[in-house]
């Protein structure tokens, strides 16, 4: 074993002998359905406190991660108290039974990856497109250039849209240029409990080291959650002070605008908007379609052009619904081997499709005001500024195209004449003919709209 790699106590069983006794504890707790895949992993050694487990490929390990990581590092806490976490590896080869465990490879390692920090999220494996383009952007260029390009570099936006993978693959791309960097990423929650334990514990002079003197560049995740929580902000901004002062790099993540997070400090709002706000929004039809083929690509799953956008058409909310649409679908064609059809995931993905719902006009009123980012009510006002009344004009022509309504009863609901609307309805067929830009946004409202 490379000696960067840390041995496991000489008190502690083999890998295993640990692994073993937690698929019995699992066995005699009747969770049956939960060996189905936990035996198909092997253990490889025990490193860094962690029990490292062979998997067969990266979509096996992902869906093991998230359905059963919290099972299995709660049995191994009762174990063996030392051990605070599982690990994974891909490995070659048949994984073999429980009864006949082979021997631990040895796993080469160069240097520690900052803790945390999860290999997976790097630029490589981010699709940009128009919606995230600035922040993918400004991501690098701090990654190239840490502490000088963008500081800080603050990105927000809606939850699942992909700020973390960014974050991380600043974090990544950095340490793999150089892993002297000593790299922090932690969520402001993380921050926020580490603060209170130190000062609880009178280790004060602990923390403000790790933040501010062993810190080359800072990583806080859903920084919006230190609002309202006093001491801990003035903790952090004299931590911020002091790495901006020093040009460490310092990068953010927000469910929102500094000036919308509530009981944000003043000062706080100011050294955040220093640098570079950008935003990442909810990708396009086009964009979804996209990043289910270059994931399943990078996999190794060979994903059918149909079935990418069957799953693009009905997962429009965010990328880690899509991810997670994907990572379950491979992970039963892993294990059961049956063809990756449209009618494949319709039944392995039924449980988190959309329901199908009747669209009527007051759907398409909520999903184009959503979508335009203005009211309903206003869709329905007599106000002609143009960005409004195309608006209320695309909504018109949804209407008419996606409905049974007639021309009088859709000009009810927006209170206009049913000549109004049949105006409307003639425009926007030739500006869809004519005009990309609208094509697209038509095309991408009716995608939305068709999964309700």
């Amino acid at each position: 074993m490379n000696a960067l790699a840390q041995a496991p106590s000489p008190s502690l069983p083999s890998a295993g002998v640990i692994w073993t006794r937690t698929l019995e504890a699992i066995r005699q707790e009747g969770l049956h359905y939960a060996l189905t895949w936990l035996e198909r992993m092997r253990p490889m050694e025990v490193r860094e406190n962690a029990l490292v487990l062979g998997v067969p490929d990266r979509f096996f390990r992902d869906w093991v991660d998230d359905h059963y990581r919290a099972m299995l590092e709660t049995h191994l806490a009762r174990l063996e108290p030392s051990l605070g976490r599982v690990a994974y590896e891909v490995v070659v080869g048949p994984p073999p039974s429980s009864a006949d465990l082979p021997p631990a490879p040895t796993v080469k390692v160069n240097s520690l990856r900052p803790a945390r920090l999860n290999p997976r999220f790097t630029f490589d494996t981010y699709v940009v497109a128009d919606s995230n383009q600035l922040p993918a952007a400004a991501a690098q260029a701090v990654a190239h250039r840490p502490g000088h390009n963008y500081n800080p570099l603050y990105i927000y936006g809606g939850t699942g849209l992909g700020k973390t993978h960014l974050l991380q693959a600043v974090g990544n791309h950095i340490w793999e240029k150089d892993p002297t960097q000593r790299i922090v990423y932690l969520s402001s929650e993380q921050f926020t409990n580490e603060y209170v334990e130190s000062v609880r514990e009178h280790r004060m002079t602990d923390f403000r080291r790790k933040f501010r003197e062993e810190c080359d560049v800072l990583l806080i995740d859903d920084i919006q959650f230190l609002g309202k929580r006093e001491e801990t902000q003035k903790e952090f901004f004299y931590t911020f002070e002091t790495l901006f002062g020093l040009n460490k790099a310092i990068v953010l993540t927000s469910d929102m605008v500094p000036a919308e997070v509530p009981g944000m400090e003043d000062r706080l709002r100011s050294r955040f908007a220093m640098g570079l706000m950008a935003d990442i929004r909810e990708p396009t039809y086009e964009t979804r379609v996209a990043i289910l083929q270059k994931k399943a690509e990078q996999e190794g799953l060979n994903l059918p052009d149909p079935v990418a956008h069957f799953i693009a058409k009905h997962v429009q909310k965010n990328v880690r619904e899509l991810e997670g649409a994907l990572v379950k679908l491979s992970a039963m064609h892993s294990l059961t081997r049956q063809p990756v059809t449209e009618e494949f995931a319709s039944q392995v993905l039924r449980d988190i499709l959309p329901a199908q719902r009747t669209v009527d006009v007051e759907a398409i009123q909520r999903e184009v005001a959503r979508f335009y980012k203005v009211t309903v009510e206003a869709l329905k006002e007599d106000r002609r500024h143009k960005a409004l009344a195309h608006a209320r004009q695309v909504a018109m022509y949804l209407s008419r195209k996606l409905t049974k309504s007639s021309f009088p009863e859709i000009a009810s609901r927006f209170n206009k004449d049913h000549s109004t609307v049949i105006s409307a309805v003639r425009k926007v067929e030739g500006l869809r003919e004519t005009d990309a830009a609208v094509h697209r946004d038509l095309s991408e409202l009716e995608t939305k709209l068709g999964g309700m």
